[in-house]
């Protein structure tokens, strides 16, 4: 064989393996549009559901229909903990995502996210206990984000695992092996326990502990628990016995000492509201639950609707789904935030309220000239934080 022949299958074999990284890199792509599709199309009828329940159960159920509600509560509950892991699932397999570190509080940006996991417990008949040591009680700096999914999932896991007991949540200040600060969460319970032999395969994808067919799940949790921890060089461990309850330890590195937030005068409410929402029943709903709490609700199908509801009357927000018809949530937000619109406060704080819950998706919200992002099912007592908050800011 000649030196032509040997360049010659060089470049065929070049041709070749780019052709199928190309493959490889636009069925990625489809994947996750896939993937982002059923999310959003799960979340929208899920939120519906949960918000329904919630103004059931405020309609003086008789014994009966509570414990049926009770038990549609706790199917909807593991429904979208299964949405929540297939699409944790496509984040494992997504290298390219990326998050940027910002300042945060605990009180502020984590334990919020952790009140359906509270719920549940209470529902369980579980104790739920959170300690903040004050040394972690002020200003941090991390990927917020990735630490309270952390946070969720290791809860999550407590309170899916545990029958009778207790579950504990701690955030406090330590070392790593160099002295440098890091801050510490443990999620401690007193459920079925992991035997040591189990330990570290937990960790792995799709694996599931000896009792896990029971409790249900796709055994995604503490894969994508430690893949954000070492996203972000920290450590986790599990101190566990079978039968005796297991603690999970999670190391992060912490860039600057935490610093005390300044107090602000937050509005109380109740207030006007501007809310974008196509889908029917989830418009109804979202519309009882805000006025149940005092607030004034204005509701319309699109983008164009809500740019001609602001030029008409003041409100203090907007909740603005993102897919709507006639104009999208977030073309009716870059409009706004330009000001061309006469008659429309180019500054009114907007939130996103959507079932699309890919970080791409918080990116171009933010980007567009959201103030915040608050995805589908959401909880009335998380939304009305976050309205406090953005209206605070």
């Amino acid at each position: 064989m000649n030196n032509e022949d040997i360049s010659t299958k060089l470049a065929r074999l070049e041709r070749l393996y780019e052709q199928a990284r190309r493959e490889a890199d636009e069925n990625a792509k489809a994947r996750d549009v896939l993937l982002g599709r059923i999310s959003h199309e799960l979340r929208t009828p899920l939120n519906a559901i949960m918000g329904m329940s919630e103004l059931l159960s405020e309609t003086g159920l008789d014994s009966t229909q509570a414990n049926y509600l009770s038990m549609i509560g706790t199917s909807t509950s593991q429904l979208l903990r299964l949405v929540n892991e297939i699409l944790d699932f496509s984040r494992l397999r997504s290298e390219a995502e990326d998050e940027e570190s910002e300042d945060y509080t605990i009180a502020g940006d984590i334990l919020p996210r952790l009140h359906s996991h509270e719920q549940q417990a209470l529902e369980k008949d579980l104790h739920f206990f959170v300690y903040v040591s004050p040394d972690v009680s002020g200003v941090l700096h991390g990927v917020s984000g990735w630490i309270a999914q952390v946070t969720q999932l290791l809860v999550d896991n407590a309170v899916k695992f545990t029958d009778s007991g207790e579950v504990l949540v701690q955030f406090g200040r330590g070392q790593d092996k160099n002295g440098a600060p890091t801050l510490c969460i443990k999620v401690t319970d007193t459920g079925i326990g992991i035997p040591k032999e189990s330990q570290e395969a937990i960790f792995d994808k799709l694996v599931t502990g000896p009792h896990s067919r029971r409790f249900g799940g796709l055994g995604m949790g503490l894969a994508v628990t430690r893949e954000l921890v070492e996203k972000m060089g920290g450590e986790i461990v599990v101190d566990s016995d079978l039968y005796l309850g297991s603690t999970f330890s999670v190391s992060l590195p912490l860039p600057r000492p935490a610093i005390m937030p300044s107090i602000s005068d937050a509005p109380r409410g109740p207030f006007s509201i501007l809310l974008a929402e196509d889908e029917p029943v989830n418009k109804f709903m979202t519309e009882q639950l805000l006025s149940k709490h005092g607030h004034r609700v204005l509701a319309v199908d699109d983008g164009e609707q809500a740019l001609e509801a602001l030029s008409e009357a003041k409100f203090d927000l907007i909740l603005m789904d993102i897919s709507m018809p006639v104009m999208d949530g977030l073309e009716a937000t870059r409009i706004i935030r330009s000001g061309e619109r006469t008659g429309i406060d180019k500054d009114i704080p907007i939130i996103a309220l959507t079932a699309m819950v890919l970080p791409v998706d918080r990116k171009r919200c933010l980007a567009a000239g959201m103030n915040a992002f608050v995805t589908k099912p959401v909880e009335t007592s998380k939304l009305e934080e976050v309205m406090h908050e953005v209206l605070a800011a």
